[in-house]
């Protein structure tokens, strides 16, 4: 999310085709750069100004996007401003992720913990499981065995203790 809205941007940087950043920034509370990115977004985009259609962005356009910026020798703020990206800081780590760690490194990274797969909550019958799965299961109740025993032996401490103390 955005920390501008789109509305007040497009204000700013019509405003700016007029006013220079300088004297806008403090008026508005926004650094002079970046009224001076939106101005140059909004000449080269228009009304359809900072509409960011693509998010999260395909790892076919980064790769365009890298491309055409390397084919027309642009800067990062042009190529950013020519395809309407929120920031030049985004496709500056674009092109570092290329640098360092090649192209692989642009496609979508997978963010979060993986999902857990719930096995069924019915275990197999007996009769269906092999001598492995048998024994496997044993020695996995009687490992449940020993840690509920464990448990219970430490809360019958715990009682005796407080029993004591009074």
């Amino acid at each position: 999310m955005s920390k501008y809205h789109k509305a007040f941007k497009l204000k700013l940087a019509r405003l700016a085709q007029e006013e220079s950043s300088g004297t806008l920034g403090p008026k508005f509370e926004v650094r002079p750069n970046l009224i001076r990115y939106w101005s140059q977004v909004y000449r080269i985009n228009g009304a359809e100004s900072f509409t960011h259609k693509q998010r999260p962005y395909s790892f076919e356009f980064k790769i365009h996007v890298l491309k055409t910026m390397s084919v027309h020798n642009w800067s990062l703020t042009y190529t950013s401003a020519y395809f309407d990206l929120s920031s030049p800081g985004i496709l500056f780590q674009w092109q570092k992720l290329y640098a360092h760690e090649g192209i692989t490194r642009l496609k979508p990274q997978k963010i979060g913990r993986p999902r857990v797969i719930n096995h069924s909550s019915t275990p197999k019958p007996s009769s269906e499981m092999t001598e492995k799965e048998l024994r496997e299961e044993l020695d996995y109740l009687r490992a449940e065995n020993a840690v509920l025993k464990k448990l219970e032996a430490l809360a019958q401490a715990r009682k005796k203790k407080t029993k004591t103390k009074r």
